[in-house]
C-alpha cells in the first residue's frame, strides 16, 4: 500500500534512497519541485525504478532522497 509522504518526510524517513514515486503533486503547479508523493516502492534498484519509469509501469517516477539541490531525474542519470 501507498505511503503519502512530504518531500521532507520522504527525505527524513528514507534518506539517500531511491524510491519509486506516483501522484506526485508538485509545488505551484510547477511540474519540478515536489512537494508530496505516494511512496510505493522502497526496496527496488536505481536502474529497476528507472525502467519503470521509462515504460511507464504504474506511472511510477524515480525520486533520490538526497538534500542535495538536483532537480527530478539528474541524480544516478546512467
Amino acid at each position: 500500500m501507498a505511503e503519502r509522504l512530504t518531500r521532507e518526510q520522504m527525505a527524513e524517513k528514507y534518506p539517500n534512497t531511491y524510491l519509486g514515486i506516483n501522484n506526485i503533486k508538485y509545488q505551484n503547479d510547477d511540474g519540478v519541485t515536489l512537494e508530496a508523493a505516494d511512496v510505493v516502492y522502497t526496496d527496488k534498484t536505481s536502474n529497476e525504478l528507472l525502467m519503470m519509469q521509462i515504460t511507464g509501469k504504474e506511472g511510477i517516477i524515480r525520486w533520490y532522497t538526497n538534500d542535495n539541490g538536483l532537480p527530478l531525474g539528474v541524480a544516478g542519470v546512467l
